[in-house]
């Protein structure tokens, strides 16, 4: 059974603006409605690791668009569910507006991920290869699939014209066999036959 996490916010407003280039990282994507007093739900992208646990205010926001911030009043979380109300959303008309939306903190208020785990901000830009050294290209983004993500990879120039736009590869520990952000590097050891889908 997933924990089960509640809070009451302090009567802490959040921030009138957040620092200037400080968009957030996403915590939990796809606002809906909850009920009839301003309840909404939303899915953990980190699994059952609650982010919200102690914060008085989040960002709310569409990919591309500016958060803004608003004071959590009361939150839950059941495995990788997240249940929650905001300060002075207290019907579902004044809801509705936040339905698709996606839920982020700052970088330094996330918490700790179990080790293994990596946040989606951490593995962008890290340069994928092989174990035997070859450079397949730079993780442009992670796509969520409701299984194993896939990295999705520009592919490196020395690669030739024959290489796709993109080239996908699941985050499996039997085929991401060591991840390192800290020196830049993802060490895959791919399936026979996956990269030779992609031109390579």
């Amino acid at each position: 059974m997933g924990r089960i996490t509640t809070l009451k916010s302090s009567t802490e407003d959040p921030p009138v603006s957040t620092p200037e280039g400080e968009s957030g990282v996403v915590v939990a994507t796809g606002l809906r409605l909850r009920g009839a007093h301003g309840h909404l739900t939303a899915r953990l992208v980190s699994g059952e690791v609650d982010q919200l646990r102690e914060r008085d205010w989040v960002l709310v926001g569409r990919p591309g668009t500016a958060p803004r911030p608003l004071r959590v009043e009361e939150h839950s979380s059941y495995g990788d569910r997240l249940v929650l109300k905001f300060g002075g959303i207290d019907s579902a008309e004044a809801a509705a507006d936040l339905v698709g939306q996606d839920i982020l903190i700052p970088c330094n208020g996330l918490v700790d991920l179990p080790e293994g785990s990596y946040y989606i901000f951490e593995l962008v830009g890290l340069t994928v290869r092989t174990l035997a050294g070859r450079t397949i290209g730079r993780v442009r983004d992670v796509v969520p699939t409701g299984g194993t993500p896939l990295l999705a990879i520009e592919p490196d120039p020395g690669n030739g014209e024959g290489a796709r736009e993109t080239i996908m590869v699941p985050v499996a520990r039997s085929i991401c066999t060591a991840i390192d952000p800290a020196s830049g590097w993802i060490t895959i050891d791919p399936p026979e036959g996956l990269l030779e889908l992609y031109g390579l």
